[in-house]
C-alpha cells in the first residue's frame, strides 16, 4: 500500500496541476479522497475535522470562485485537517485565473507537508467523478500488487500521537484496506473491537455471533446472510481471539491471514491490557469504544454523555491512590455523577453534568485548602464544554501538547481551562510562523521600560486583571500600578484587558517572553530581561 501524491499527480487527471505548498508532502502516502466544500457548514464537515471520526491519509478535493477563495486560505483549518490525518487538498478554481496562496498559508502549509494543489484553468471543467474514480483504482491496484500491509499499517499507527496508538485505530485502518466491516472476538465469544465499513453502515454484531458457529474456522466456507453480506471467521495466529469479517465481497484467504497477521501485531503492542485492565478513562482515550462502552455499563456512567471533565497533572512520585480519592471526595461535594482514573501520571475525572461556575469556584478554593499537600504539587485543568467521547479524546489530546507551553506563559497558574490551552496553542503557531503582529507587537515591547512591560506580564497574564494582586507580585503599592497601566493605555491608545483591542498584546506578551528562550533560538530576538523581580523600583516610582 504505497501509492503516494506524486503517483497521483501523473495521472491523466491530475497531470496539468501544479503544487502551490506544502512540496516536502509528495511522498505521503493516500489510503482515500473525499470531496469538501468549504463554503458549507454541516454535520459532515464538522465530523471531517475530528480525528475520531476522520480517514487517515486522505486527500481532499474543493472548489472556489474569488468570492470565498479566503475559505480555503485558513491557517486553523488547515492545522485542523492535518489533525485528522489528510495529506492536502486539490483545489479547482473557476475564475480567470489560478491566484497565488498568502505567505502565511504557504508558509503553515510547507510547515505542516501539507499538500495545496491548484488545478490549472484547462482543467476547471473537470468532474470529482472522474479524479475519484481514478485515485480509487490506482489505489486498488496496488493493493493488489502489494498484499502484504501489516508494516505500512503498524507504521502508521506508530506514527500517531500517543492516545490514538491502539488496536482500534489499527482496525479502523484495515477495515478501509479491505473495505469490510471488522470485529474482533475474545475467546469468551465477545467483541472487544469492531469497525464498521463504510463507517454510516449499520451491523448488528451482536446477533451475527450467532452464526460465527456455522463458519469455517479456516474461512474457506462463508456465510451468507439474506441480505448479501458474506461473513468469515478467522483466528488470529497464536491466539484465542479470532476476526469476524463482514462485507458485500468474499474476503479471500490470503487477506484473511493478512489482517490476522496485522491484528495480532497490534494487539501485542497495544492491546496488551484489554482483558483484565478495568480503566475505564484508558479505553475512552485509546479508542476502545466497545470496551468503553462495556465498562460504562458496569460502572453505570455513560462516556457520551459526559459534560465536562477536570485533568489534574502531577508529578511521577505523588501518592496516586490518596490523591484519587482526595479529588474524587472533593469533586462529589458538586456531582454525583463522575468516574475518575488514572491515564499514566494524569488524574482524569470525567463528569455527565457540568457544573455551575461558582461550583468550579468552590471546587478550586476547596482544592487549594488541602491539608495532605497534594495540591501543591499538580495543576489542574478544567473542562466545561467536553461533549462525549470525542470531546474527551480532544481535551486530552489538547492537555497533552499544550499544557507544559501554558504553564510556561502563565507560571503562576494552579488552574487552566480550555481557553488557556488554545491561548497557548496560538502563541506557539506565532512563534513557529513568526507572524507580523507579533514582530509588530515585539518591537513596541521592546521598546519601553522594563517596569512597564513587567507591570503588563503580571496585570494580565499572572493575575485576573487585579491591581491588588499584581502590586503584590511585583511589591509595589497599588497605586504604582495604577499609574503604570495609564502610562500604557496613553501609550497604546487603549485600556489593556479590553477586548478586543488587547488580544494582540495578550499573544504578544505570551510569545515574547513565555518562550523566550525559545525565541532567542528559533528567531533571534533581542530579549532583555524576562520574569524579573523589582530591584529599584520604589513604590512611589514615578518612571
Amino acid at each position: 500500500m504505497s501509492v503516494r501524491v506524486r503517483d497521483l499527480l501523473k495521472l491523466p487527471t491530475l497531470s496539468r496541476s501544479h503544487i502551490a505548498a506544502g512540496e516536502a508532502g509528495l511522498d505521503r502516502i493516500v489510503s482515500t479522497v473525499s470531496v469538501i466544500d468549504f463554503t458549507a457548514t454541516s454535520v459532515a464537515q464538522r465530523e471531517l475535522y475530528q480525528p475520531e471520526n476522520s480517514a487517515n491519509e486522505q486527500l481532499l478535493l474543493t472548489s472556489i470562485e474569488q468570492d470565498n477563495y479566503d475559505l480555503v486560505t485558513d491557517c486553523t483549518k488547515i492545522e485542523q485537517l492535518v489533525k485528522t490525518g489528510c495529506v492536502g487538498v486539490v483545489i479547482y478554481y473557476v475564475g480567470e485565473r489560478v491566484p497565488s496562496l498568502p505567505a502565511e498559508i504557504k508558509e503553515t502549509a510547507d510547515r505542516l507537508n501539507f499538500l495545496m494543489i491548484f488545478a490549472q484553468e484547462t482543467q476547471k471543467n473537470m468532474t470529482y467523478s472522474a479524479v475519484i474514480s481514478e485515485i480509487m483504482f490506482a489505489i486498488f491496484q496496488d493493493r493488489m500488487r502489494h498484499p502484504s500491509f501489516a508494516p505500512t499499517i503498524i507504521g502508521r499507527v506508530s506514527a500517531m500521537p500517543e492516545y490514538r496508538r491502539s488496536v482500534g485505530e489499527v482496525l479502523k485502518l484495515l477495515a478501509e484496506q479491505i473495505q469490510a466491516s471488522l470485529a474482533v472476538i475474545d475467546d469468551k465469544g465477545e467483541i472487544v473491537y469492531r469497525e464498521n465499513w463504510p463507517k454510516e453502515a449499520v451491523v448488528n454484531w451482536e446477533s451475527l455471533l450467532n452464526v460465527v458457529e456455522k463458519i469455517n474456522m479456516n474461512g474457506e466456507l462463508p456465510v451468507t446472510t439474506s441480505d448479501g453480506m458474506k461473513i468469515t471467521h478467522w483466528r488470529l495466529p497464536n491466539s484465542e481471539e479470532t476476526v469476524l469479517f463482514v462485507g458485500r465481497q468474499t474476503v479471500t484467504n490470503l487477506t484473511c491471514e493478512r489482517v490476522a497477521e496485522t491484528l495480532q501485531t497490534a494487539l501485542n503492542l497495544w492491546g496488551g491490557q484489554n482483558q483484565d485492565d478495568q480503566n475505564l478513562i484508558r479505553a475512552i482515550i485509546q479508542g476502545q469504544i466497545v470496551r468503553a462502552a462495556k465498562l460504562g455499563r458496569q460502572y453505570r456512567f455513560e462516556p457520551k454523555n459526559t459534560q465536562a471533565a477536570l485533568i489534574v497533572s502531577c508529578p511521577n512520585d505523588v501518592n496516586k491512590a490518596k490523591m484519587k480519592k482526595w479529588v474524587d471526595q472533593l469533586t462529589e461535594q458538586y456531582t454525583d455523577q463522575l468516574i475518575s482514573d488514572w491515564y499514566n501520571d494524569q488524574l482524569i475525572v470525567l463528569l455527565e453534568k457540568t457544573p455551575s461556575y461558582q461550583n468550579w469556584q468552590n471546587w478550586e478554593t476547596d482544592f487549594k485548602k488541602d491539608d495532605h499537600q497534594l495540591a501543591a504539587q499538580c495543576v489542574v485543568v478544567e473542562a466545561a464544554l467536553v461533549d462525549g467521547v470525542g470531546g474527551i479524546q480532544r481535551l486530552y489530546q489538547l492537555v497533552s501538547q499544550y499544557l507544559p507551553a501554558a504553564r510556561t506563559i502563565l507560571p503562576y497558574r494552579l488552574f487552566f481551562n480550555q481557553a488557556d490551552l488554545e491561548f497557548a496553542r496560538g502563541c506557539q503557531r506565532e512563534l513557529q510562523e513568526e507572524g507580523t503582529e507579533v514582530i509588530r507587537w515585539q518591537k513596541r515591547l521592546d521598546s519601553m521600560q522594563h517596569n512597564l512591560v513587567e507591570t503588563l506580564m503580571a496585570f494580565l497574564l499572572d493575575t485576573p486583571q487585579n491591581i491588588e494582586q499584581a502590586g503584590d507580585l511585583l511589591y509595589v503599592h497599588r497605586n504604582t500600578i495604577k499609574y503604570r497601566l495609564n502610562k500604557i493605555s496613553n501609550r497604546f491608545g487603549f485600556v489593556p484587558g479590553v477586548m478586543p483591542e488587547s488580544f494582540e498584546l495578550y499573544q504578544a506578551l505570551g510569545v515574547q517572553f513565555g518562550f523566550c528562550a525559545a525565541m532567542m533560538i528559533q528567531a533571534n530576538w533581542r530579549i532583555k530581561q524576562v520574569k524579573w523581580k523589582i530591584l529599584v523600583d520604589v513604590p512611589n516610582d514615578k518612571q
